[in-house]
């Protein structure tokens, strides 16, 4: 039997925000049945437990002072399955007597509750991300939010369209059929929904995604919290067959020691600097930078990047664009074992004056704020002064890479980085001896 405690199920954590969660487990689970015929889907088994237990620890671990299940089909079984109380948080349901869809069964198990707002996630999928740390960016928005996983395909899930990244929350500017594929952002299945949205839903049958959320992200009313964590969705066979060791790889990373954050300019120091790059084909690893992230990877760091891009501003190219290439960044490194843990851009040119574009220290703040590190835990590598400066101005450590501008940078003399080296693999040598 597993151990449960804070951060895998268990007491929730003292200081986290409270709220309610709607778990959606009424679907027949068609796909599924050749492998799972004998019990619905959240109760498929994974190493002997029933797989809506993984989310419900991680509920529990997150302030959820009660779940509502929503069920349907063998609604009896999973009621008796999971009883009125798990790691001492209660459980309720609302059980379907015919089909009403996603949007129709939170509908009706949203009658039985006078909240405000509360979080609803997907009964047969799994993101292994902060929820505390999503309720507490999505709750004071006036929008709905939901959180937004980074993959290696979109094709079986339909890709996101971000836009506006503020404070950690990013703006859904549209949501995609199932016909793209590549690298790019999904919706997980977790959401903030508000409680006057989720009424207007209708009584029958009706969808989620299709009748509450693309309406609010074509009226610019829906937010996302983009991430890269682990994601699983047991809909298919070929995805439950690994569920178990999705589930280790996850207890793994929690136990990995932070020993710091690397945030990393983009242009110049990872990839090849391109004037106002405008196209994900364009992207270009630089030598040094997958030996040495990964180096840094090993001892605990974890890797952020934070980049200028006036491109939007300007008009030269648009969000959209952004976020395609970010993607095929993130997919670039992720072939080499290599995880970004996010990345923070300004939009703006230097005539708007933000309190974003580097050297000013907002999006520094805002990984600082939204991975959970301090200043002194912090280095900052780049091939500008702005990078330096950036980092000095709040204290951080500093480290020149001579790729890119930074030869340039070196000889002008006009910043002081803690740190000269030639390239990423040359600073995880001096930096942690590797």
């Amino acid at each position: 039997m597993r151990q449960r405690g804070p951060g895998s199920g268990g007491t929730p954590l003292r200081g986290e925000q409270p709220f309610r969660a709607f778990v959606l487990a009424g679907g027949l689970g068609t796909r599924l049945r050749a492998v799972v015929a004998d019990r619905s889907k959240p109760l498929a088994l994974v190493d002997g437990e029933p797989f809506v237990l993984r989310l419900l620890d991680q509920l529990a671990a997150a302030g959820c002072v009660e779940a509502i299940l929503c069920t349907g089909h063998l609604a009896e079984e999973v009621e008796r399955e999971l009883g009125h109380d798990h790691a001492g948080m209660p459980l309720r349901y609302s059980r379907e007597t015919e089909p009403l869809g996603t949007g129709g069964a939170l509908r009706q198990a949203y009658c039985h509750c006078d909240d405000t707002a509360a979080l609803v996630c997907n009964g047969d999928s799994y993101v292994d991300v902060d929820l505390a740390a999503f309720v507490r960016h999505a709750s004071p928005l006036a929008t709905a939010s939901l959180v937004a996983v980074q993959v290696h395909d979109v094709a079986r899930y339909g890709s996101l369209t971000l836009a506006d990244t503020d404070a950690g929350m990013a703006t859904v500017r549209a949501m995609g059929e199932k016909c793209g594929s590549g690298p790019g952002f999904i919706n997980a299945g977790i959401y903030w929904l508000h409680r006057a949205d989720v009424l207007t839903l209708a009584a029958n049958a009706s969808s989620l995604e299709r009748d509450l959320l693309a309406p609010l992200a074509q009226a610019g009313r829906l937010a996302a919290m983009p991430c890269d964590a682990p994601f699983l969705d047991i809909g298919v066979p070929a995805e439950y067959a690994r569920a178990s060791e999705f589930f280790a790889e996850c207890t793994q990373r929690r136990a990995r020691p932070r020993q710091g954050l690397l945030v990393v300019d983009r242009d110049g120091t990872l990839i090849a600097e391109k004037n106002y790059l405008d196209d994900p084909a364009g992207v270009e690893l630089l030598p040094g930078v997958v030996d040495g992230l990964r180096a840094f990877a090993a001892q605990g760091y974890e890797v952020a990047v934070v980049t200028n891009q006036s491109g939007i501003g300007r008009g030269y190219f648009d969000e959209a664009t952004l976020s395609a290439i970010h993607a095929e960044l993130v997919a670039q490194l992720a072939m080499h074992g290599v995880t970004v843990r996010g990345i923070l851009h300004c939009p703006h040119t230097p005539a708007d004056n933000c309190a974003c574009r580097k050297p000013e220290p907002g999006l520094l703040l805002q990984a600082l704020q939204q991975f959970g590190y301090r200043p002194e835990q912090c280095l900052v590598v780049g091939d500008k002064d702005c990078d330096i400066e950036l980092g000095a101005r709040l204290g951080v450590r500093t480290a020149l890479v001579r790729t890119g501008y930074g030869v340039g940078t070196e000889r002008d003399g006009r910043c002081v980085p803690d740190l000269i080296v030639d390239d990423l693999r040359q600073l995880a040598s001096e930096e942690i001896g590797t």
